[in-house]
């Protein structure tokens, strides 16, 4: 006990230098511990960005515009073989059309929205998927959602619609001059999502005299690792033919400064580590070497090595321990706003699917952990550890007789 409370005394046997080292070790400390909290901000935002923008790849005609009337088609027999591209899980296919009242061709009973509007109608494999009606959510209210894949006189109705029409689940209406009984009610989450009607493909494609074509595609991989080989493969598939593009992907590009930003605080945390470590190995060995009379009497009265190694451990350690500590309360506070002035410079998405999900890129909130707390703790310990092994060293090799002579 004698020989830690030297060792902790004789942290503070100078005012001022035990201020400086404390306010070093303070900033290095609080810089190592800022930089950890900010990289696993960083890395967070990156992974719940990309996961937010989902494994999907869309594919559209060669400049395709929408409403433009020279639009190309894609045919089903080009995305079956995108069906077969390694990776890809599933494909939802969309053929959609406008319908107006008192048309001979459409023939329908529909009443739109406005007065000379179209009803919107979409023929898809794929009944249940949002984006193909350009939404994120499609909620069944009543009803059963129709096969997309079959080639059946079968409808589903968005909300808004059926109310409009008088429609509820088991009515009829007609479309191309034909009857298709009512099978669900839906709704999503955007205008033009909440006032369409839902077709299977096959028959929307030979209703309207379109068989085999399509206009629109998305495919599904099977996760954002192969994401990237999957969109190239897909666009070789298809050839000129086809616009092959991924949110994700693009988001990459977008994500390339917070990666920038996640690079630098990892180089940041091993350099301010470093620095702190070597601090504590000079102060030490400056210390040793400030004392080397003291240590020489010390053995010389029949001091163990081993008593006077703990002694200048717990002298490093009681040091580290205030600046670490020090440093980490400082960190806790800074390190939000540290972060967010490292980030504040980046570049936003182009694609507007991207910003959608991804329009806070530049707002990381960057809050400590208890595990980092901890982590930080132990990295202050350790640091302490490896700079009084050096001092031990030193301490081990003085002679009492030496020590005594050289002052």
């Amino acid at each position: 006990m004698n020989v830690l409370n030297r060792g902790v005394r004789d942290a503070f046997r100078s005012a001022t230098r035990t201020g400086a080292i404390i306010l070093i070790l303070c900033l290095t400390i609080g810089l190592s511990f800022v930089m950890l909290v900010g990289h696993r901000s960083v890395d967070d935002k990156i992974s719940a960005t990309l996961a937010s923008l989902g494994t999907t790849v869309n594919i559209t005609p060669t400049g395709y515009a929408a409403g433009s009337t020279s639009n190309s088609y894609l045919e089903t027999s080009q995305l079956n073989a995108v069906a077969h591209v390694p990776h890809v899980v599933s494909l939802a296919e969309t053929l959609p059309d406008g319908l107006r009242s008192g048309n001979t061709a459409a023939d329908t009973s529909l009443v739109a929205a406005g007065a000379g509007e179209p009803v919107a109608v979409v023929g898809t494999n794929a009944a249940t998927r949002p984006s193909t009606i350009g939404a994120s959510t499609l909620n069944v209210i009543a009803g059963q959602a129709i096969n997309g894949t079959s080639d059946t006189n079968e409808a589903m109705v968005s909300e808004a619609m059926a109310q409009r029409n008088h429609l509820k689940v088991g009515s009829t209406l007609r479309a191309y001059g034909t009857t298709f009984t009512v099978k669900a009610i839906f709704a999503s989450d955007t205008a033009g999502g909440n006032d369409t009607v839902i077709v299977p493909l096959a028959t929307e494609q030979r209703l309207s005299h379109r068989p085999g074509e399509v206009i629109s595609a998305v495919a599904t991989i099977d996760s954002l690792t192969n994401l990237s080989a999957a969109t190239t493969a897909i666009s070789m598939t298809l050839g000129p033919t086809a616009d092959v593009t991924s949110d994700a992907a693009q988001a990459g590009q977008a994500l390339t400064p917070l990666k920038s930003v996640k690079s630098l605080s990892l180089y940041s945390l091993f350099g301010a580590v470093g620095t702190a470590a070597v601090i504590i190995f000079l102060v030490m060995v400056m210390t040793v070497r400030e004392r080397k009379r003291e240590v020489g009497t010390m053995k010389a009265i029949g001091g163990a090595n081993t008593s006077i190694v703990y002694q200048f451990t717990t002298e490093a350690l009681t040091l580290a321990s205030i600046g670490g500590a020090a440093g980490i309360v400082a960190g806790v506070f800074a390190a939000n706003s540290i972060t967010s002035s490292l980030v504040g410079g980046s570049d936003k998405p182009t694609s507007s699917a991207v910003q959608n999900s991804a329009r806070h890129l530049t707002q990381v909130h960057a809050t400590a952990t208890v595990l980092e707390v901890l982590i930080g703790l132990a990295g202050i310990l350790a640091i302490a550890a490896v700079g009084s092994a050096a001092a031990s060293y030193l301490i081990s090799r003085i002679q009492p007789a030496e020590a005594l002579r050289s002052e």
